[in-house]
């Protein structure tokens, strides 16, 4: 402390306490980057995608379904082409004439299943179905690498190149168990489906990779078993209540009378919440399980992510079914570009550095009876792709 010039008695305070110098600390690492997130874009639209549909079918028509393989090609490339990732379109570059050679041979099978099931054939019509039931595991691996191989992205095509073997493990012995489980093991079935989905197919000389938890597969199974059982006893309820108030409202009427409007209402009226239920806990248990499958899915790095909404899908699928039957069928583009852009824009691809090491594979050519085989019987295989 010192005093100040003017001999007063105010103290001067100073600050001898100087911070000593620091070396230079060494400069810092820059921090590591985060996944660069690139949702998936789709930019097609109901009134222009309308006009392909349009003259598909009635060319169709007019060649008694020749077209029709072309049709498919034309409807493929002009989904895939706007569907947009990091900025590039897919590409589906499968051939006409092998897609109708498929076609030809997968229709030839559905027409002898129709017509000796409807002259009661038994002869023919049982060792088809069990022939068709047989193949059914090599039919998902024919159209996986079928698929794989017309699709591609940057200029690369994608490839599967899981063998059959493991196909008829997982869609014939796995969910043969369901049967003996009462369905419990479902969760179990879906996962092992998605690792050999995922993990089959390669793309610029690297292979997925799936690391699925079932834990997380069970959580919506058994939601779903829950809601179902509500649904029911809501229907129970629902039943018994109406009947309680219809023989309290008709106690004086004449026994054997019709029953009044309202009783009817309160009858079928929980039977059809159940039915509605019932469609739509398929679509929530499949919802969920289609966001597992691409979270534990990943490719040299780069992770993916699927945010679909549940009541989202069941709503679209709802509405959508509901537009096409009021309007004869018109709306069915309208519907396919509707659910297109839903799954769009909830996915996106998280890539973790750069996405130009991609380098391209030897490639074959693949036949389509297998999946033209799959489309024409209807067959809904739930692969997740």
């Amino acid at each position: 402390m010192q005093h100040n010039d003017l001999g007063d008695d105010l103290p001067v305070v100073t600050n001898d306490l100087t911070p000593p110098v620091l070396p230079p600390s060494p400069a810092m690492p820059p921090p590591i980057p985060g996944p660069v997130r690139h949702p998936l874009q789709f930019t097609g639209s109901a009134g222009e995608f309308f006009g392909i549909w349009f003259v598909n079918l009635v060319l169709s028509v007019l060649t008694l379904g020749i077209y029709s393989a072309w049709a498919k090609v034309r409807t493929e490339r002009y989904f895939y082409g706007n569907t947009r990732l990091a900025g590039a379109p897919f590409e589906y570059l499968a051939d006409p004439i092998a897609i109708l050679k498929g076609r030809l041979i997968a229709y030839a099978v559905a027409i002898g299943l129709g017509l000796s099931a409807h002259f009661q054939v038994w002869v023919v019509y049982i060792p088809l179905i069990l022939f068709v039931l047989v193949m059914f595991p090599w039919l998902i691996h024919r159209t996986l690498r079928f698929r794989a191989r017309y699709s591609a992205w940057r200029g690369l095509r994608f490839r599967f190149v899981e063998g059959v073997y493991e196909a008829y493990v997982n869609f014939m012995f796995r969910p043969a168990l369901q049967i003996i489980t009462a369905y419990m093991v479902l969760p179990w079935v879906r996962m092992h489906q998605h690792d050999y989905t995922v993990t089959g197919h390669r793309f610029g000389g690297k292979r997925f990779r799936f690391a699925g938890d079932l834990g997380t597969y069970y959580i919506p199974f058994l939601i779903s078993i829950g809601l179902g059982f509500a649904a029911y006893v809501v229907m129970v309820l629902g039943i018994m209540g109406a009947a309680f108030l219809g023989a309290a409202v008709s106690g004086g009427g004449e026994p054997g009378g019709e029953p009044s409007t309202g009783v009817l209402v309160g009858i079928f009226a929980p039977l059809i919440v159940v039915y509605l239920a019932l469609l739509a806990l398929p679509i929530y248990v499949r919802t969920k399980h289609m966001n597992l499958m691409w979270r534990y899915a990943s490719l040299g790095g780069h992770r993916f992510e699927c945010t679909l909404r549940a009541r989202d899908m069941i709503w679209i699928y709802f509405s959508n079914g509901v537009a096409i039957v009021l309007s004869v069928g018109l709306l069915v583009p309208w519907a396919m570009i509707r659910i297109a852009r839903y799954r769009a824009r909830h996915f996106a691809l998280l890539a973790d550095g750069e996405l130009d090491h991609f380098v391209a594979e030897a490639e074959r050519a693949e036949g389509a009876a297998g999946a033209e085989l799959m489309d024409a019987l209807d067959m809904d295989v739930d692969i997740g792709i």
